[in-house]
């Protein structure tokens, strides 16, 4: 079972077992919309396209029937599966979305311009999440908040904070 998506892909959901007898999949989804996974999508499930034919919520998971998957069979070896979208038919929920894996390897400096290293993973603890950057400082955690995190751009490979007050001082 696949950790990271596919160059090219971003992972949209993640299968945690058959729903029913019908082919269906209870998923765990990435985006709190679910727009990635919505009646219509073209997704794909261990590399094979296939088109989202049902989704609907069920609780804090999704219930979702897939092309070409018809019986309890078809899914019941799909546990831990992740389902992928490609990476330009990615849905955003808003313009300051972004999906993890984006986030990886990015530099992060000061609003002052100070270098503080790569981040390097992301942590999801409950109220925000929190960025986890290596560097000359060591491990420095970053809560994504507003008012830490001053910018994401992609394109330049960077965030910028203001880190709050003693975030800072307890690093080497």
């Amino acid at each position: 079972m696949p950790a990271e998506p596919r160059p090219g892909y971003t992972a949209v959901a993640r299968v945690l077992r058959p729903h029913a007898l019908r082919g269906e999949l209870r998923v765990e989804v990435f985006s709190p919309t679910a727009r990635n996974i919505q009646r219509g999508r073209p997704v794909y499930l261990r590399g094979v396209r296939r088109i989202v034919q049902r989704a609907r919520p069920a609780g804090d998971d999704w219930i979702i029937k897939l092309s070409g998957l018809e019986t309890r069979t078809d899914v019941e070896d799909l546990h831990g599966e992740l389902i992928e979208a490609l990476d330009s038919d990615v849905l955003r929920d808003d313009a300051e979305s972004y999906f993890i894996h984006e986030l990886i390897g990015l530099a992060v400096v000061t609003a002052a311009g100070e270098a503080l290293g790569t981040l390097v993973e992301v942590l999801q603890p409950g109220a925000n999440d929190v960025y986890v950057v290596h560097g000359a400082r060591g491990e420095i955690l970053v809560p994504a908040i507003g008012q830490v995190v001053q910018s994401i751009d992609l394109a330049a490979g960077r965030v910028v904070i203001t880190p709050l007050p003693g975030m800072l001082d307890e690093s080497p």
